[in-house]
């Protein structure tokens, strides 16, 4: 049985085709990337699917009552706070609670008739309120918001006081603690960073639910998704397997496929040669033969299939002005305040001439604040930035504020780069994929990806021997992503540059800077080997900058701390286990009792009957209380 189900689906906006007899089929609890290209449909297609728009034809086929989960675009109640609005998707559950409520209360001057019928409604009520997960809503949302990198002082902070990312992640999470039965989830990572980036790929990973995500981050698609739908020319293909293992099944098939045309059209003109040569002898027989072989071609062509354009790809490069020196940056015991909040103190950093380093750190740590020190933006409040001689900075910073930019593309370039010939303007918008009817567009109206490609065009254009890239892969699609890629691989000047995306980190870094707590802390290779080797990399760093070995009352510190963390392990793992039994015993308690009130015998009694129902008021309390200790001790285990 398919969750989903498209049938020749087909949408058109103004007679232009965006989908065309799309067909294919959803099992329950897929986990399924939506990848292709900007502008290919990506977006139209989940429209369709929530019924905000219909196909033009075909049809989409659904179990009846399913449920779909879309990020919501506008949060409405902006007196909630963030807790609240989370809470208000439990609705049906505080309603539970509050019944609850007024039949403990009725209980206690109840007479003995009416405490009967009042057990049993508690009973029906607190079973419906335990598997309707009432007693795990409340940290589910906690950590949840934790999860998404909200702190605890953000839980009561009004809607109105948050940022558009903030909003963004907000909107996701009501998403994921929906109870929709497939979740459709268009760039969920926009505005997370790596820690709050691998909290949702597990969080994803271990639903058991369907979802769809578009989104163009390839190393989460790697670790969430199991299946892949490529939307490209209009027309819909599902793979097995995740973005990697597509791009290879894409790239072998399309090759096979060439291929056959290859030889099919090689057996076609060896044919049409043959039919050529029957034909000009104008004989009986050879004409007799040459029309046989033209049926021959009729048949040999009819099995040529038509190869898919590839879309269209940048193409440039970027050249560095010569540098001097081998030194070019350096900061010098830096030390960053605002007000009386320390971002970071006493950081010492050197870039050298060809260095690839990728600099990261969570949302608000100082890593843009970094670069707005190097550019001498502003002065550090203590500390030192040298920058060395003959430096070029190329700065892309991830805003590109040309909305109130009324130049179009060619006059945007031209009066930056005013000795530079119309053709080579032209030739250089051409090779970031402005045409001629695009580069008469006023700056304001580009999309995203558009403004990015034009920041990235200009870089380009001002030679610089050092690029301070701040998240430059934003609204670029995967295409853009790895020509980007390939371009800076080959760039032979230094690169400094933030990114949230891992596939990227991975491609281009050389080094890996991680700014925490307010320390650097640096690690030699890319993002892969950080990721298996920085407890040992950061370990030979400190030797091999002759920093001086630990004492040995530091070792024994060291040790002891080790110690005490694996013993608060053991023992919030026997907790763990004990309130397990706890709870295995207090169920097995409660269904005694249960089964005794069943009894008729006992019914008939009511003073027995109250007595039962009161041990099983205790015992269900005394469930509900371990079961919170539970989910507490298992969060504390699980961030231990």
């Amino acid at each position: 049985m398919s969750i989903l189900a498209l049938n020749k689906l087909s949408l058109s906006y103004m007679e232009k085709p965006v989908l065309v007899d799309c067909t294919c089929s959803l099992a329950p609890k897929a986990k399924c990337g939506l990848v292709g290209v900007n502008g290919a449909g990506k977006t139209s297609l989940f429209r369709l699917l929530t019924g905000e728009i219909a196909p033009s034809s075909g049809e989409i086929i659904t179990p009846k009552g399913l449920k779909i989960g879309i990020m919501e675009q506008e949060l409405k109640n902006h007196r909630h706070t963030l807790q609240g609005e989370l809470f208000s998707l439990f609705q049906p559950l505080h309603e539970l609670e509050q019944q609850l409520e007024y039949i403990n209360r009725r209980l206690q001057n109840a007479s003995l008739t009416e405490q009967q019928a009042l057990i049993e409604q508690q009973f029906r009520l607190n079973e419906e309120y335990i598997n309707s997960g009432g007693l795990t809503y409340q940290s589910r949302v906690r950590s949840t918001l934790l999860g998404l990198g909200f702190n605890t002082a953000d839980f009561d902070r009004p809607l109105s006081e948050l940022s558009g990312g903030q909003r963004s992640k907000l909107a996701l999470a009501k998403l994921l603690l929906s109870d929709a039965d497939l979740l459709l989830l268009d760039e969920p990572t926009n505005h997370l960073d790596i820690a709050s980036l691998e909290w949702l790929e597990d969080f994803l990973r271990s639903l058991n639910t369907a979802f769809i995500v578009i989104s163009h981050d390839r190393f989460f698609l790697d670790r969430v998704t199991e299946q892949t739908l490529h939307l490209q020319n209009h027309h819909l293909k599902l793979y097995k397997g995740n973005f990697s293992a597509f791009k290879q099944k894409y790239a072998q098939a399309r090759e096979a496929q060439i291929r056959a045309n290859a030889n099919l059209n090689r057996e076609i003109s060896r044919v049409e040669n043959i039919i050529k040569q029957q034909k000009q002898w104008n004989r009986e027989k050879t004409l007799i033969t040459a029309h046989s072989k033209e049926k021959q071609v009729q048949r040999l062509q009819a099995q040529l299939s038509e190869v898919e354009r590839q879309p269209q790809e940048l193409t440039f490069h970027f050249s560095a002005a010569p540098a001097p020196g081998n030194d070019l940056l350096e900061l010098d015991g830096i030390t960053q305040q605002f007000g009386q909040k320390t971002l970071f103190e006493k950081l010492n950093f050197r870039l050298y001439k060809g260095e690839k380093v990728c600099l990261l750190g969570q949302n608000g740590v100082g890593k843009t604040t970094i670069f707005r020190l190097i550019m001498q933006q502003f002065a550090p409040t203590a500390g030192t930035v040298t920058l060395g001689a003959g430096l070029k900075i190329g700065y892309f910073d991830q805003v590109q504020k040309l909305e109130d930019t009324q130049e179009t593309l060619l006059e945007y370039l031209r009066n930056a780069y005013p000795k530079m010939t119309e053709t080579e303007l032209r030739s250089s918008l051409a090779a970031f994929l402005f045409y001629a009817e695009d580069i008469e567009k006023p700056c304001a109206v580009l999309s995203g990806g558009e403004k990015a490609r034009l920041g990235l065009l200009k870089i380009l254009l001002s030679q610089p021997n050092l690029l301070l890239l701040d998240e430059p892969t934003n609204h670029l699609d995967i295409a853009g992503r790895e020509a980007l890629e390939t371009a800076l691989t080959h760039f032979d000047g230094a690169i400094l540059a933030i990114s949230h995306d891992r596939y990227f980190i991975n491609a281009l870094a050389e080094k890996i800077v991680v700014l925490h707590d307010g320390k650097l802390t640096e690690y030699p290779g890319n993002y892969a080997y950080y990721l298996e080797k920085r407890t040992e990399l950061a370990a030979q760093q400190e030797i091999s900058a002759g920093a001086p070995s630990k004492s040995a009352s530091d070792n024994k510190l060291a040790y002891q701390a080790q110690k005490e963390q694996a013993a608060k392990k053991r023992r919030l793992q026997s907790r763990l286990q004990k309130l397990e039994e706890a709870i295995s015993a207090h169920e097995a308690a409660i269904a005694a009792l249960e089964q005794q009130l069943d009894d008729p015998k006992i019914a008939s009694d009511y003073q027995q009957t109250a007595k039962l129902s009161q041990e099983l008021d205790a015992k269900r309390a005394a469930l509900d209380s371990d079961m919170n200790n539970w989910e507490e001790t298992a969060l504390l285990l699980e961030k231990d």
